[in-house]
């Protein structure tokens, strides 16, 4: 008989009920001889008001006795009664059966003795069978790899991981796996990290010697070989043997029921994982089908390449299977006929709901739950996405997805892991030279190699990656890869993308003029490439030129380009203007303008930029203005010419020396500084401050502004200008106090706050990222009026926005990332020269001398480096080293005219042999050990330069060169990664500055938490008094309103859309890509991501993406939030003009991490993206006129702001009805902050014209 248990303290365990029970049901009136055997169940769906259960007894007459005595008042268990009644569901007779025939053990006592079979660090069960796979809709198992051979299961606490070894069954020859592994002698091991197990499920009735270890993410695949110990990493089971999509989870069938409960309680008490059992999980044999898979392709080829992507990303994502796909062909053919464009979206629906992470919907469609949709059969719950679909859109309302602001283009992307492809996008990114010039972004792939757990793949000194290159990627690169039907390949990468293992592919497309053109035929039109036919790395990076991030400007007449400008050398032959040449004002004005078209006016910077960083067919470099060079002329020198390119004479900007950037120290440059004398007082004094800033940001509003604008952080949703006007405007502070009126307790703002404070702190400890106030990073340019002695600079520094001008003189320190070598900070003077007073926000170096000072610097050149004036006299050395030597790596060359194939062997080799990272971290634990410069410390920095040059070279480093210490050599403290263990014997506690400031940094989790409170939790009340209070009416401006119903429809609407999009983009940047997990709503605000990373510059670029992409979801929505009066622009019309732009902290100078940060390719952006906020000049006219159309303008916009108001109040209205309605909806919250922002942005914009 099987009873319903309710109401179970949510702390309770199976043990403590089945101890508890065992109280009652082992005296009388009960069976005592034998005693009477039971089971509990625990159920695995979560109940706010306690868990729930079953318990299961051999017999009715037991059951009817029990429920007698005790359904009443139930039974007592962690203080808490458990309700006691009959269960509904049909009962289970094997589990009935097993009841009977199986005598009753004591879980005490059977916890003692698996205790003491335990008493060892690892336990190893042989497997009876085995089989890999995943879980289906309707909770079955797809068997879909299980290979003839023998394999056992361990559980190990060191390292602590669940290892699956395989060996082949030997000398089996006449199926498929016995021709994959019949001649070898190797043992393959899958490897999985507790973090990425869900859960291991038993089964409850019968067969309950089968466990199913539920992975959210596949394992790790070795080869070990039996004869040599040598391992290496492979796709699956076997060197060749790919992995079918999803098949990340495993079916472990043991000997006998001792062996499964001693693997399932190990695997619970020493790895911490769930354990769970379901009444039944039947097991389908759904081996690969390679026939199927071909299938798909071609149905996905008929089908639009939009729609297509999203299709084949249910398989990639595992929610569906290509037989799944199959069935739905004729329904995904109609979809597109019936609904074309809208087709994509709607599919994407439906895949949200398959995977029952349904985005938040209106109040009159309910999200169901994920069982309600796996109980509809695929046609019928398309069907039903569909009809919502169209229910929805039946009026005319905002779409949400306007053309990308110019520079930015919508971006699909393929990951390539060592077992699966992942498919993500379209999400926004930035555009290159070609995107712009063939159109068709749907035709390109973003293809990034990663390893499983989304950082680089990288080789290690007991684990080879060479046969996992060689199989895995190489033949991607070399024969391309399909994606929705679509045949594409390999096309070029830019150096970043490089670093990054990130490469460019592309499918044939035809152009405006019906021609035909695919990989070759694009890089042919790139330019004339024939002096590199014989060196494959250095026409690589060639073409990268092409691919590098930028924004277009104009193009320019053959007659504006002068390219008979020659470089300057010094005496001795050192080129001293490598990569900078000059343009006129005129034609600089000209580019800036063109780069502000529908900018908005209010927060207009109406200087030119001094210097651009550009791409111009074959040149690349910096160009600064030139006061002397008349009409529209723009000079190039032979450094910066890299090929001819003549047709292409886009000039495309990648930065600009628009604002000046501000200095943060980093660990590589505080070890030098120690070294050199810098006062280290004055470095603990920085970071107090800074320790001390991150620790206010919830003190005050003002507080947090600045903090926040300092790191660059919230600039998507405008944290810095809302956090001003909650304070100025309506008088309001962050807080948790219900009883004062001037605390605003909004969950999502407190969270958010805290992802900030942990983020800095983060920093500050990981990464000795300490802000230095007054100390300037600026694009360096040559001299090219030759008025600056050797060992002199020039720079003045100028912020437009608040008038500060600062012309900087004396004594400063001058350095570069990456800092490797004592010589590579230098203590130069800057003085101020007449010639060059029209130069702001770059640091001009002198012509002068026998070497220029910028390759004094870690080897830096003027073609677009950035450069770190530290002004601070506190933080001068007071000793120096001549700069390190950086001779010029000689070039690898073939014997023949390189392909394309010899290139993909490039990026192979570069992934096997990138020692950047490697290098980087030696230098800091041999600099913490020894000094900076030790013997060991001067030869990695002369290989550091080497590795710097190898993605232009294509000659590695040789690893086994590299000084290296010993394995079992502790690491300083200041090294660990974040959350580990450092009082471990790992690591040692550093006496040196480092340690030092690493030890200083109090940390704490800052992960933000669900919010699981019955009311709303953005306290929007508080907000709306507060705007009551605002004269509204004498500002012009409408009152706080109920809005038409017409207009609370339209935001509802827009709620939505926004939600959705919102969601996609918090799930594309996790760590895990299991699509059920996703970034939280405080981190999109904040523009942080709070989880630890094993490869922090992964995550940096993570964060750079993820903040692009919310930019561009809320511009989108600020757009759809304007009110609409013709002539008015409407982007950002209201923005607050000390506004952040978004990508400040990526430019940061900040080698926390030196396995990538460190080291700058020549394509690294160095600035901040200025474009966003500067003006043209203002076009001259008549004062008449010109007074004329400025009334007209205001009194345009100032109806625009009354429309804008309106509707954003409507937006507030909104969201706080939903939250009300449904206070854990994701979206909403944020949705409204980007209505409040923009409400008190009018009425600052209001007061002003008041």
């Amino acid at each position: 008989m099987e009873i319903s248990l309710h109401n179970i303290a949510l702390a309770a365990t199976t043990d403590d009920l089945t101890i508890a029970l065992a109280e009652i049901l082992h005296k009388p009136p009960f069976q005592t001889s034998p005693l009477l055997n039971f089971e509990i169940h625990l159920s695995d769906e979560s109940h706010p008001i306690g868990q729930q259960g079953t318990l299961t007894l051999p017999t009715e007459d037991a059951g009817v006795t029990f429920l007698r005595a005790h359904g009443g008042a139930g039974i007592v268990v962690k203080g808490r009664p458990v309700l006691i009644s009959r269960s509904t569901q049909a009962i289970h007779e094997s589990r009935i059966e097993r009841l009977n025939n199986v005598p009753w053990r004591d879980p005490i006592q059977l916890r003692a003795e698996q205790e003491r079979l335990l008493r060892r660090s690892h336990w190893s069960f042989q497997l009876l069978r085995y089989s890999f796979g995943r879980f289906l809709r309707d909770g079955s198992f797809s068997s879909q790899v299980s290979p003839p051979g023998t394999a056992r299961v361990i559980c190990d606490s060191e390292p602590r991981q669940i290892r699956f070894t395989f060996e082949p069954r030997q000398n089996t020859y006449n199926d498929l796996f016995g021709e994959i592994f019949g001649r070898l002698t190797q043992v393959v091991t899958a490897s999985y990290a507790p973090h990425n197990i869900a859960t291991l499920v038993g089964n409850r009735n019968e067969d309950t010697t089968t466990v199913f270890v539920r992975a959210d993410e596949p394992p790790v695949y070795t080869l070990v070989n039996n004869t040599s110990d040598d391992t290496s990493r492979v796709v699956g089971l076997g060197r060749n043997d790919h992995m079918p999509p999803g098949c990340h989870s495993l079916m472990l069938a043991f000997n006998n029921q001792s062996d499964a409960d001693r693997f399932t309680y190990a695997c619970h008490n020493r790895l911490h994982l769930r354990y769970s059992t379901q009444h039944h999980i039947r097991i389908r044999d759904h081996t690969l089908n390679t026939t199927s898979v071909e299938k798909l392709h071609e149905t996905l080829s008929q089908i639009p390449y939009k729609l297509g992507f999203e299709i084949e990303k249910t398989v990639t994502d595992s929610l569906l299977s290509a037989m799944d796909i199959l069935s739905l062909k004729e329904a995904t053919l109609s979809l597109q006929a019936e609904h074309g464009d809208d087709a994509p979206e709607i599919f994407r629906s439906f895949a949200s709901e398959l995977a029952g992470r349904s985005a938040n919907r209106t109040k009159r469609r309910k999200p169901r739950t994920q069982q309600q949709s796996s109980q509809e059969t695929l046609p019928s719950l398309l069907r039903r996405v569909t009809q919502e679909f169209i229910k929805e859109h039946q009026k005319t309302r905002p779409l949400l997805a306007p053309p990308p602001q110019s520079g930015v283009y919508l971006s699909y992307h393929l990951i390539v892991t060592p077992t699966r492809y992942i498919l993500e996008g379209p999400v926004p990114d930035q555009s290159n030279s070609v995107l712009r010039r063939y159109g068709h972004p749907e035709c390109f792939l973003r293809v990034c190699f990663q390893d499983e757990n989304g950082s680089k793949l990288h080789r290690e000194a007991d684990c080879s990656i060479i046969d996992l290159l060689g199989v895995r990627y190489r033949s991607i690169l070399l024969n391309g890869c399909r994606v929705a039907g679509r045949q594409f390949q390999f096309l070029g990468y830019s150096m970043s993308g490089l670093k990054e293992h990130s490469v460019w592919f592309v499918t044939p497309f035809k152009d405006e003029d019906g021609k035909l053109l695919n990989a070759q035929s694009i890089r042919d039109n790139l330019g004339n490439f024939s002096k590199l036919h014989n060196q494959p790395a250095r026409l690589a990076a060639r073409w990268s030129q092409a691919f590098s991030g930028t924004d277009p400007s104009i193009t320019l007449l053959p007659e504006e380009v002068d390219f008979r400008c020659l470089d300057r050398y010094s005496p001795s032959g050192g080129l001293m203007t490598d990569g900078c040449s000059s343009i006129s004002v005129e034609l600089a004005r000209e580019i800036w303008r063109s780069m502000q078209k529908g900018k908005k006016r209010s927060a207009k910077l109406r200087h030119v930029p001094s210097a651009f960083q550009f791409r111009l067919g074959g040149a690349k470099g910096m160009v600064v203005q030139d006061p002397t060079i008349q009409g529209k002329l723009v000079r190039l020198r032979p450094s910066q010419i890299k090929f001819d390119a003549p047709e292409n004479l886009t000039f495309d900007v990648q930065s600009t020396s628009a604002e000046p950037i501000p200095v943060f120290l980093n660990r590589p440059l505080i070890s030098l500084m120690e070294f050199l004398g810098v006062e280290t007082q004055r470095i603990f004094e920085l970071q107090d401050d800074d320790i001390h800033k991150a620790q206010s940001v919830r003190s005050s509003c003002t507080d947090a502004s600045k903090v926040i604008q300092q790191h660059g952080l919230g600039a998507s949703f405008h944290l810095p200008s809302l956090f001003t006007n909650l304070s100025s405007i309506l008088q309001l502070e962050i807080g948790d106090t219900e009883d004062d009126p001037s605390l605003w307790t909004s969950k999502l703002i407190e969270s958010s706050l805290q992802c900030v404070e942990t983020y800095i702190l983060r920093e500050l400890k990981y990464r000795a990222h300490i802000a230095v106030p007054g100390s300037y990073t600026l694009l360096g340019v040559s001299d090219e009026w030759g008025c600056l002695r050797e060992g002199e600079v020039y720079a003045t520094v100028f912020n437009e926005r608040t008038g500060f001008v600062q012309s900087i003189t004396g004594k400063v320190a001058i350095t570069r990332s990456p800092q490797i070598h004592p010589g590579d900070l230098q203590v130069v003077r800057a003085v101020q020269r007449p010639e060059l007073g029209h130069l702001k926000n770059v640091v001009v170096f002198s012509c002068k001398g026998e070497r220029a000072l910028a390759s004094c610097l870690g080897g830096g050149d003027l073609d677009g480096d950035i450069f770190n004036l530290i002004l601070d006299p506190r933080l001068l050395p007071t000793k120096q080293f001549e700069p390190g030597e950086y001779p010029a790596v000689a070039i690898r060359s073939i014997p023949n005219a390189c392909g394309i194939s010899d290139v993909a062997d490039f990026v192979i080799d570069y992934i096997q042999a990138d020692l950047i990272g490697p290098i980087a971290i030696s230098h800091l634990r041999f600099s913490d050990l020894k000094t900076p410069n030790c013997t060991e410390c001067i030869q990695l920095a002369n290989f550091a330069s080497q590795a710097l040059d190898f993605p232009k070279s294509g000659t590695p480093v040789n690893f086994k060169s590299l000084p290296w210490l010993r394995r079992t050599q502790a690491r300083p403290d200041f090294l660990a990664k974040e959350g580990a263990n450092i009082t471990s014997g790992q690591y040692y506690n550093s006496p040196k500055l480092l340690g030092q400031l690493f030890r200083r940094v109090p940390m704490k989790r800052g992960i933000p938490t669900k919010w699981n409170g019955n009311s709303s939790p953005s306290d929007g009340a508080t907000v709306e008094a507060a705007l009551s209070y605002v004269d509204l009416h004498h500002l012009g401006l409408p009152g706080l309103t109920d809005p038409s119903e017409e207009l609370m429809e339209e935001m509802t609407y827009l709620l939505n859309a926004y939600c959705e999009q919102l969601l996609i983009v918090g799930q594309a940047h996790t760590i895990s890509k299991n699509k059920n997990i996703h970034v939280s709503e405080a981190e999109l605000v904040s523009g942080t991501i709070m989880a630890n990373w094993s490869d922090h510059q992964r995550r940096r670029n993570a964060v750079s993406a993820m903040n692009l992409q919310t930019q561009e979801l809320v511009r989108r929505v600020r757009e759809e939030l304007q009110g609409e009066d013709p002539g008015t622009p409407v982007t950002e019309t209201y923005e607050e003009e000390d506004q952040q732009t978004l990508e400040t902290e990526t430019y940061e100078e900040d080698p926390g991490t030196p396995e990538t940060e460190t080291y700058e390719d020549e394509d690294e952006v160095p600035g901040t993206p200025e474009t966003e906020t500067v003006e043209e000049e203002e076009v001259p006219g008549t004062p008449e006129t010109e007074t004329d159309e400025e009334e007209d303008y205001e009194e345009s916009e100032q109806r625009v702001m009354a429309e804008t108001f309106k509707r954003c109040w409507a937006a507030w209205c909104v969201a706080e009805d939903n939250l009300k309605e449904d206070p854990s909806m994701f979206g909403a919250q944020s949705f409204g902050l980007i209505a409040l922002g923009m409400m008190l942005d009018i009425v600052k914009t209001s007061r002003l014209i008041m």
